[in-house]
């Protein structure tokens, strides 16, 4: 196994994924509580009567969140500020999934800088200490925090990786990066990694994962890769008899059944008619008879 951290990077890309990747997922809000772990803020999120996630066709639900100063991983040969990482367990046993997105410094901001601005300095303010919580009075969604954009992927020791590069960054201003590392310390964590893996769609997003159907589906525009789709069973139904209706087999059906019923009724018309002019009931008028002349 490698000693050395895995480089996240488009140049060290070994294949694109397929089925090995695929990451649909339906988060809900959160009602959270901090805690200053030294090398890391970690944070609780609320348990799901649905498991929120959908990973190579099976269900995880989230676990610890995690948020580092500088990135555990490599990206482009360098380091990042942070990282937060997102852990998913297994519903029914296997691997365990973790979600990575890095921040940089910039003065932009999007949703995702608002949520992770907000977590940093609740800390800082209430939990500034090694072994501190706090609750966050605040709720937030992992919908807001993933980036719907392409991703890499690898695999290493029982864990899956999925991990968005730099340039699908979250932004955070210089100074909120500041109060982060003067609240936590740098977190060493082996990231090895054998073959980095890119999935240039990304993962699906906000669709309704119901309560345990699920097919799949190609995406637009590929005959190899596969993503996972779900259907909520209250939605199902309506849909299925409107297709069905609207089918042109279902069309073909009707035309033949029609065809049936109308070669039936005239059969039967027809067989009406015969018997009644070959019934006894009916006889033709007997031509008088001409008188013989003498």
């Amino acid at each position: 196994m490698s000693t050395q951290n895995i480089n996240i990077s488009a140049t060290n890309v070994a294949g694109k994924c397929d089925l090995k990747c695929s990451y649909n997922f339906n988060y809900k809000e959160s009602n959270s509580t901090a805690k200053n772990n030294s090398v890391m803020i970690s944070l609780t999120y609320d348990s799901e009567n649905v498991p929120p996630v959908i990973f190579n066709d099976e269900k995880y639900v989230v676990g610890n969140i995690s948020i580092v100063s500088p990135s555990i991983h490599i990206f482009d040969n360098n380091t990042l500020p942070g990282e937060i990482i997102i852990e998913h367990n297994p519903v029914r046993g296997g691997n365990n999934l973790k979600v990575c997105i890095p921040f940089i410094s910039s003065s932009e901001s999007s949703n995702a800088s608002q949520i992770i601005t907000n977590i940093i300095q609740t800390v800082a303010s209430n939990a500034p200490s090694e072994g501190d919580s706090t609750n966050l009075n605040m709720s937030f969604n992992l919908q807001d925090v993933i980036p719907r954009k392409p991703f890499f992927y690898y695999q290493e020791n029982k864990t899956d990786w999925i991990v968005f590069g730099t340039i699908n960054s979250i932004p955070l201003s210089s100074s909120t990066i500041s109060t982060l590392q003067q609240i936590i310390v740098p977190f060493s964590l082996l990231t090895p990694g054998s073959s980095l893996f890119y999935n240039s769609k990304g993962p699906i997003s906000g669709v309704s994962i119901g309560d345990g159907i699920y097919i799949s589906c190609k995406p637009t525009g590929s005959s190899q890769d596969e993503v996972a789709v779900s259907y909520d069973k209250s939605t199902t139904s309506s849909v299925d008899i409107s297709s069905i209706l609207q089918s042109q087999t279902f069309k073909i059906i009707v035309l033949i059944l029609l065809g049936c019923l109308v070669f039936i009724i005239v059969f039967y018309g027809i067989s009406a008619f015969y018997n009644y002019l070959s019934s006894d009931a009916i006889k033709l008028p007997k031509l008088p008879k001409i008188p013989k002349i003498t």
